[in-house]
């Protein structure tokens, strides 16, 4: 077993050098690591976006909770001292 994982590191480390070789020492690996920039920086962006988007939806729903708070603590239905309530009121 232990022969057959240090088999499997080095065939990783060996396909993975050979992939670093190909991306910087050839020119279609040149063109493809170039080609790559630009789609890389949008898939960022969007990262950030979806990001922005999501900080945004967590304070939305913060602040409909609080909402939904203090319209229940003013609604004699959400009353825990002696108010009507839902299962009394019928």
């Amino acid at each position: 077993m232990e022969n057959q994982t240090q088999a499997s590191r080095v065939i990783l480390g060996a396909a993975l050098g050979a992939g670093f070789a190909f991306l910087f020492l050839t020119r279609s690996g040149q063109r493809l690591l170039n080609s790559a920039d630009p789609w890389l920086d949008g898939m960022i962006r969007d990262m950030e976006r979806l990001r922005g988007v999501a900080a945004k939806a967590r304070t939305a729903v913060d602040e409909g909770k609080r909402s939904f708070a203090a319209v229940q603590q003013l609604s004699p239905f959400g009353n825990k001292d002696g108010g009507m309530t839902a299962e009394t009121s019928h």
